[in-house]
């Protein structure tokens, strides 16, 4: 394993670093990206490994450096304002969310109004506004293993994966319609070979097709029919004869 890499078991990431591997929190912390910035150049250049996501988003070596990476995104997007920041990292149409409200609470806290562009913040403000942007994108602290105590199942995997094209080729993604990943071919493939009809296109594209296959095996399966592939699909996936 190399820092940055990632194993998913039953929709459940694992995520490697230097000394220890990070599992259980929220994607931010298991990343160490308190910003949930996408895997890109930019992240890259901010301290990110080069080449590695989890989720789609950017892996960080140490929580420091991933905090200052949303400063130096921000700072790098002077002309927005508070409210056209906290409408992309806190959109309306995902679950309870609530934008404007956000952009008020957080305007509020540094003094100004929601349409302050992020170029006119000083230093101090523009971490107040990183740490809004941390809470906002959730921040759960998960648990820590080190390399000589891993837990069981994940030390069964890579005993089982040892190659790093094995682990791909095994993924078992947490996945929602919109997620593009190797792993999503896996889930395509259990549905087909479960008498899913016509057959998916095994293309790792979780589609509007994927998304109602995994309904259609959730509802007669027990499961509640939400779309997403978590650890309990992904454990009646693997236990249904097929």
């Amino acid at each position: 394993m190399e820092p940055g890499d990632v194993v998913n078991i039953l929709g459940v990431d694992h995520v490697f670093y230097d000394e220890v591997m990070r599992t259980g929190g929220t994607v931010a912390w298991n990343n160490q990206n308190p910003g949930n910035i996408v895997r890109s150049g930019e992240a890259e250049r901010y301290g990110a490994y080069p080449g590695k996501q989890n989720g789609g988003f950017a892996v960080f070596p140490d929580e420091a450096t991933g905090f200052e990476a949303i400063r130096r995104y921000l700072a790098r997007r002077g002309d927005r304002t508070i409210s056209s920041v906290m409408h992309d990292y806190a959109p309306a149409k995902h679950g309870s969310n609530d934008p404007a409200a956000y952009a008020q609470k957080v305007a509020a806290a540094l003094g100004v109004g929601t349409d302050t562009t992020l170029g006119s913040l000083d230093d101090g403000q523009l971490t107040t506004l990183a740490s809004a942007i941390q809470q906002i994108e959730g921040w759960r602290p998960g648990q820590t293993h080190g390399p000589g105590a891993l837990p069981g199942d994940v030390a069964r995997w890579l005993a089982d994966h040892p190659g790093r094209a094995e682990r791909v080729a095994a993924d078992q993604p947490f996945a929602r319609r919109g997620t593009v990943a190797e792993g999503v071919k896996n889930i395509q493939r259990r549905l087909n070979g479960l008498g899913r009809t016509p057959p998916l296109d095994v293309d790792g594209n979780f589609g509007p097709r994927t998304d109602e296959a995994v309904r259609w095996f959730q509802a007669n399966h027990g499961l509640t029919a939400d779309g997403m592939v978590g650890n309990k699909t992904w454990r009646r996936l693997m236990e249904v004869p097929g």
